[in-house]
């Protein structure tokens, strides 16, 4: 049984591994797991972005970016081109990857409903937005 902890950053991570598991279960059918398809969601809104944007947008280090992007490229879901730098690369969804977004989207909203209704839409909205607010005002940079 979970217990209430001293302190914020151990319950943080007590949270973030309920969810996560909330949404691997979810997911898990169509092969991509949850930080996979939280980068998919990420090209489709913003193409062309660099693994440093990418990493930024999602409050990720670059090395986990580089490994869950070199996933989706492996699954034939995202493209790399070389940027302005040669050590720049530039990520977009190719069409199989937009394509396993539109299947994956009805399991991702199952999650996020399975999410609000086990905390209440007014819980969760106010969770979502004390937790955008804690990583907005605490991220490096």
């Amino acid at each position: 049984k979970i217990r209430s902890l001293p302190c914020y950053c151990a319950t943080l991570r007590q949270a973030a591994r309920a969810v996560t598991a909330l949404y691997e279960e979810v997911l898990a059918e169509g092969g991509v797991h949850a930080t996979q398809y939280t980068a998919l969601q990420v090209l489709e809104s913003a193409s062309k972005l660099t693994t440093t944007e990418l990493a930024e947008a999602i409050g990720i280090d670059q090395t986990t970016a580089t490994r869950t992007l070199a996933l989706i490229k492996n699954n034939g879901l995202a493209v790399d081109t070389p940027g302005s730098d040669r050590r720049q690369r530039l990520w977009s969804l190719t069409p199989q990857g937009r394509a396993q977004l539109r299947k994956l989207k009805p399991a991702w909203e199952a999650a996020q409903e399975a999410f609000e209704s086990r905390l209440g839409r007014a819980a969760a909205a106010a969770l979502k937005k004390a937790a955008y607010l804690a990583a907005s005002k605490l991220a490096p940079g």
